[in-house]
């Protein structure tokens, strides 16, 4: 027996053995429907806790998104201080990932597009309520600009999922769920 013979099997077993380590992650259903991948929440990381820096980016977008708005126009304001405030520190933190694995950008990209639409959908609300009431709000007009935040987030998600790897199946789902919405509050 030579050592390549032997060499050879053992890799093989080490690898196999290595790779069966992927199955204890959590499964992900993926049910047909645009709207039911779209209304779901995150997929988990599938990179683990990432680098500290996109630790620190999920905080603040998950501390974004945990913020409820009541639905009463006289909360609106305070509740977009609150989401601009964790939005603004979320893009400050993606400026430090822009250059290491490109799946912890993408992914980072697609916590922040959540967060943007989470605000133009309030924004639209609020903006439908405020015109009813025949108030004249500061932040009339601006669905359509956040709407577009939300989809260049969204689309920057999908470009670095889809050639990211098989880890990123759920995410690229979810990106391109999420470029589909906002492209659709886009058309005229």
């Amino acid at each position: 027996m030579t050592i390549a013979s032997i060499a050879l099997p053992a890799c093989l077993l080490i690898c196999l053995a290595l790779g069966c380590q992927r199955g204890k992650e959590r499964a992900v259903v993926i049910e047909p429907g645009a709207t039911r991948a779209y209304d779901e929440a995150s997929p988990v990381d599938p990179f683990g806790a990432g680098t500290g820096a996109y630790a620190a980016l999920r905080d603040a977008t998950d501390a974004a998104l945990a913020l409820g708005w009541s639905g009463q126009l006289e909360d609106f304001a305070p509740w977009l201080e609150a989401e601009t405030e964790h939005v603004e520190r979320a893009l400050a933190l993606l400026k430090s990932l822009r250059v290491g694995p490109g799946d912890v950008y993408a992914v980072a990209n697609g916590r922040i597009a959540r967060v943007y639409e989470r605000i133009a959908t309030a924004l639209t609300q609020a903006s439908a309520d405020a015109e009813a009431r025949g108030f004249d709000a500061d932040w009339k007009d601006q669905e359509g600009r956040l709407w577009e935040q939300a989809n260049a987030f969204w689309s920057r998600c999908a470009r670095g999922c889809s050639t990211g790897g098989p880890h990123l199946d759920a995410w690229d789902l979810r990106c391109r769920a999420g470029v589909a919405n906002s492209q659709a509050k886009l058309a005229p």
